[in-house]
């Protein structure tokens, strides 16, 4: 669409020019020269083509303006899409159970991701799916279950990262994707973590006295 204009823009600017040259050459070529005629021409001209550049100026720059200005829109949907995505799986995995109204959430999520999502978002959402289908397919979570599907949400969450940032160098996406995953396998340590009520108590108390 916009190499048709740019090309209907270039075509209205040499009929332009084409009709100044010949009605320049009619005026002081071949007809006898009249006074100040040369002068009135030449101000005609400059204003005829400093309306038109300003026109045309103005009329690319509202054309970038709105293309910067869905873009921005695209970003702010997509991000709130795979925010959304997120969370609501996290809700699932805390649940710990087949619960119909999540499901039919993220199933409303999974359309969305459709439209707006990368590639690459979408092949780890399959594998986020993939995961709560085998998780859930005894009607609950284990232990083991929901670290297999928090693994696969670090893995979309770094494709996200990837869609939304646009990292270009690789070795930057490469460190960044294992620093994800790392992450997330440290959160994984300490959910495990569990203190006798002794020891709770003990530490507890030694935060109190560290305080006072």
């Amino acid at each position: 669409m916009y190499r048709a204009r740019d090309l209907a823009y270039a075509l209205f600017s040499i009929a332009i020019g084409g009709a100044a040259y010949l009605a320049f050459r009619e005026m002081f070529v071949e007809s006898e020269p009249v006074p100040f005629a040369r002068e009135v021409v030449l101000v005609f001209l400059g204003a005829v083509a400093t309306i038109y550049l300003t026109a045309v100026l103005l009329n690319r720059q509202t054309e970038l303006e709105l293309r910067k200005e869905g873009q921005v829109i695209i970003l702010q949907k997509k991000n709130d899409i795979y925010m959304a995505c997120i969370e609501k799986v996290a809700q699932i995995v805390e649940t710990a159970l087949h619960n119909d109204d999540l499901i039919d959430e993220l199933r409303v999520l999974n359309h969305k991701l459709a439209v707006l999502g990368s590639s690459d978002v979408i092949a780890s959402f399959e594998n986020v799916l993939d995961t709560l289908i085998s998780g859930l397919r005894d009607g609950k979570l284990n232990s083991e279950d929901g670290s297999n599907i928090m693994k696969a949400v670090a893995e979309m969450t770094s494709a996200m990262r990837r869609d939304i940032l646009e990292e270009i160098a690789a070795g930057n996406r490469r460190t960044t994707h294992e620093a994800i995953l790392r992450n997330s396998n440290r959160m994984q340590h300490l959910d495990r973590i569990e203190f006798g009520s002794s020891e709770r108590e003990l530490h507890q108390k030694e935060n109190g006295n560290a305080r006072t």
